[in-house]
């Protein structure tokens, strides 16, 4: 899949228009990501690749405002209450209209568990050690000694990096959805925002909220915004737009033995013939034809795509 964009790229560059476009079409949102995570750390010695990734934002924003926040609290401000107050934000929002129980009954855990741990430090009594909070308050306040050096891309990574090795699940997951946000590419503003931040306060006093401004503003801009350059999106995303290529990338089997024990991320659901449907050959048809000039489809060699293979006679 990465050699085939980048061998798509190069047509394109060499021969398509200047705002040329190439489309990464993908069945499943976890593929969307699953994409984009390849395309900025590819194996070998494979170039990474620009792109933008069509994913719902809901997460990775709230992520991002964490990350914003820990920058802000570095050298002055900021607490642990408003630091679990975002954290809880982030599962409560991450769903975006429609939540899960899980994520609520996790934001719910997060919030109970700091109370817990601020009523035993008034009564002077020790935290159990198993407390969740614990490792959200010990990478926050490790946090306070990381080396910023005033450059917003380098200390935006240094905090995400924090949250990916810390010894919390949690952290974790926050700081691999903030990937999803590409701090570098959002445009001169707010790289300029914060480095004047810096400039006049010394810190990123107002970190959370410049990052905040930012998003709001890049959602007005670009919302009717054509896509260029790269794009990977789920299928049913693409509906009404165009590209001068396309490539149609779908999930493949994971085997135990040699029987497949599961198949995710299909164009056609568990890549079964009897789970082809109307809409499924719609969604193909119309992924398809997304592409002006040439549509490229990457399925399984051991088990490819039902739509692309013909019925077996009895």
């Amino acid at each position: 899949m990465v050699t085939a964009t980048l061998q798509a790229r190069k047509r394109l560059i060499d021969n398509g228009p200047k705002d040329w476009s190439l489309a990464i079409l993908v069945p499943t949102k976890r593929m969307t990501r699953t994409v984009s995570d390849a395309f900025r750390e590819p194996q070998g010695k494979l170039p990474k690749i620009g792109h933008h990734a069509a994913v719902d934002m809901e997460a990775a924003i709230l992520a991002a405002e964490i990350i914003a926040y820990i920058l802000q609290s570095h050298g002055g401000g900021g607490d642990v209450a408003e630091f679990v107050r975002l954290i809880c934000s982030y599962y409560r929002g991450k769903g975006g209209d429609t939540p899960t129980k899980t994520s609520l009954q996790e934001a719910a855990r997060i919030s109970a568990a700091y109370q817990k741990v601020v009523e035993c430090y008034e009564a002077s009594k020790s935290v159990p050690k198993r407390c969740i909070h614990l490792p959200i308050e010990a990478a926050y306040k490790a946090s306070h000694d990381l080396v910023m050096i005033g450059n917003p891309d380098k200390d935006w990574i240094t905090v995400r990096k924090h949250l990916e090795n810390a010894d919390c699940k949690r952290l974790n997951e926050i700081a691999a959805e903030a990937r999803n946000i590409r701090l570098l590419d959002r445009g001169t503003q707010l790289r300029e925002a914060l480095s004047q931040n810096w400039r006049d306060k010394g810190r990123y006093e107002d970190g959370l909220d410049i990052v905040r401004q930012a998003f709001v503003h890049e959602h007005f801009s670009t919302n009717s915004k054509p896509e260029s350059g790269v794009v990977v999106m789920n299928m049913h995303k693409a509906k009404g737009k165009q590209f001068d290529e396309v490539i149609i990338f779908e999930g493949w089997p994971v085997f135990s033995g040699r029987k497949i024990a599961a198949n995710p991320n299909r164009i056609v659901r568990g890549n079964i013939r009897e789970n082809i449907d109307d809409q499924t050959r719609q969604n193909f048809r119309v992924s398809i034809t997304r592409a002006k000039q040439r549509t490229t489809i990457l399925t399984p060699r051991v088990n490819p795509c039902v739509l692309l293979t013909p019925q077996k006679k009895d």
